[in-house]
């Protein structure tokens, strides 16, 4: 077994991902959560573009050629929605921004992923005498981007598109970013096509510099929601340490805390749980993800909250744990454990969650 099996092993043993029979993967529980908040912070991406809500891709739209799409009806459909919907929008550059449940490509040699999906699609309509100045810039902040979810930036890639004999490259543009697993092979987790727009008086902006009308230059990025979130999972576990800790990006994971107490002395095990109890409240009143099940684990013995419990949240991916004791309620100290390390350091009660939050704001 390779090391990309064992992880999507690893990643199915903690619910994670499904092994279907016919090899194909799909998202299950926390993997359901983890893309959930990934395809957020996609929204949250580019905050100025025009949102207009989703939709179901239909017979009509299924040419598969890259550069097709803005002869589609749904192009056509969300040009209009641009006009109507958000009219101070509707001027060169600007960005349209929807979703769409489609089939799955799979055009990765690392998995195939069960459909329908999700297709994340930004369409950035931009001057024509500007269109490659914008591409490029487009291309190193989207590379930019995933760089931040991952665990390791040096996987993802900007890979030119080789373009058919027919097309003209001062017309066509396309470059896929991927995320790369040594010789495993690799993913592509982003497309950006650009399609110069000639002669159709049905698609006209104003320049918002000018004024003058334009028939827009189109740079259209896709992301398969489902794919991406594989590969970033994958990215997480592929790191080659000894551990089996799931990296995840602090802001994406589907839990950021967890809190674990050791209850050393029967006698103050009710307060003890009380001050647990106080904690999971604060905590998630903050914002801020507790992890699963109970929100805290209350044990006698040491070597079980090591062994069991702690092992369990770094397989979920969980940055921080919070570990109490019979000496907390005395003193107010506590250890503050983080995944990516596994050292703790000692913080007052008194100090969570403010400084979990200071910690993630860095992100």
């Amino acid at each position: 077994m390779n090391r990309i099996q064992r992880c999507f092993k690893s990643l199915s043993s903690a619910g994670f991902i499904r092994i279907l029979d016919d090899h194909q993967l799909e998202l299950f529980s926390h993997g359901i959560a983890y893309s959930k908040l990934l395809q957020q912070q996609w929204l949250n991406l580019r905050p100025l573009a025009a949102h207009l809500g989703s939709t179901h891709k239909s017979s009509s739209d299924s040419n598969p050629h890259r550069f097709a799409f803005t002869r589609s009806p749904q192009f056509l459909t969300n040009f209009k929605k641009l006009l109507e919907d958000h009219p101070r929008k509707a001027k060169c550059p600007t960005l349209i921004k929807h979703q769409q449940s489609s089939c799955v490509l799979n055009d990765n040699s690392l998995f195939r992923v069960k459909s329908p999906g999700t297709v994340l699609t930004t369409d950035f309509l931009v001057e024509p005498y500007r269109a490659l100045e914008h591409f490029y810039n487009m291309q190193r902040e989207s590379k930019i981007w995933w760089m931040r979810l991952s665990s390791d930036p040096s996987r993802f890639s900007i890979v030119p598109c080789h373009l058919p004999d027919e097309l003209d490259s001062k017309s066509y543009q396309a470059i896929d970013i991927t995320s790369k697993y040594g010789e495993a092979g690799e993913v592509i987790v982003e497309k950006l096509s650009l399609v110069k727009m000639e002669d159709n008086e049905g698609f006209i902006l104003p320049d918002a510099r000018t004024g003058e009308r334009v028939i827009p230059t189109v740079i259209r990025s896709t992301i398969d929601l489902e794919t991406a979130t594989i590969a970033l999972l994958l990215d997480g576990c592929d790191h080659r340490r000894e551990t089996q800790s799931l990296l995840l990006n602090r802001i994406l994971a589907p839990y950021q805390c967890g809190i674990a107490c050791l209850d050393e002395d029967s006698s103050l095990s009710d307060d003890l749980r009380d001050l647990c109890l106080h904690l999971t409240n604060v905590i998630s009143q903050s914002g801020l993800r507790l992890c699963q099940g109970s929100d805290f684990e209350l044990t006698k013995e040491s070597s079980k909250l090591r062994s069991d419990y702690l092992t369990e949240s770094d397989k979920l991916g969980v940055p921080y744990t919070l570990m109490l004791s019979n000496k907390t309620l005395k003193n107010g100290l506590l250890q503050l454990r983080s995944r990516d390390t596994m050292i703790a350091e000692t913080i007052h009660i008194s100090d969570v969650p403010d400084y979990l939050l200071n910690i993630f704001r860095k992100d």
